[in-house]
């Protein structure tokens, strides 16, 4: 069962646990064509697929999503998963901004403190992620936030956050 974890944020966003009720707006961001080329798997995702997989992760204890909010409304959306409670590991990803909330700072600040909570919280010493190298604004994020590029398979940088350096 998945722990449950209260809202945190700034002056600015708050980041909490995705619900069902988000549902169809995460499927609405994740679909557009825009956003869609970021991901692994690029193709449009069936709603019958997307609530199948919201099943599949609320029974998972190392995996977390949150919907960023500011000002009551959502504009966003990111997650650490993958939580390695031996290693002290996890991955954050799914950053997603909302549909005309692109450039406003929120996926910078929600990166900042989805990191903080990962190492404070869950007491996690490494974070990783994978982003694709023509994607700079998320690669400026990323580097903006600690992240540094660790490795390179094709088009794939693998970057990653040690405590250290996030303290």
């Amino acid at each position: 069962m998945k722990r449950s974890i209260s809202s945190f944020g700034d002056e600015v966003i708050q980041l909490r646990l995705a619900e069902e009720r988000d549902l169809a707006d995460m499927l609405i961001w994740r679909n557009r064509d825009d956003v869609r080329i970021w991901f692994k798997t690029s193709g449009p995702i069936a709603p019958e697929s997307h609530q199948g997989w919201f099943s599949s992760y609320l029974c998972k204890e190392d995996d977390y999503l949150f919907i960023i909010e500011s000002g009551g409304r959502k504009v966003g959306q990111c997650a650490v998963y993958r939580i390695d409670c031996v290693t002290r590991s996890a991955e954050v990803g799914r950053f997603l901004a909302a549909p005309g909330e692109s450039g406003k700072g929120y996926m910078r600040r929600a990166c900042t403190l989805l990191t903080r909570f990962a190492m404070r919280e869950l007491d996690l010493r490494y974070l990783y992620l994978e982003v694709f190298e023509n994607n700079t604004r998320a690669l400026q994020v990323y580097r903006d936030c600690g992240f540094v590029e660790e490795a390179r398979e094709q088009a794939l940088i693998r970057m990653g956050l040690t405590s250290e350096v996030s303290a």
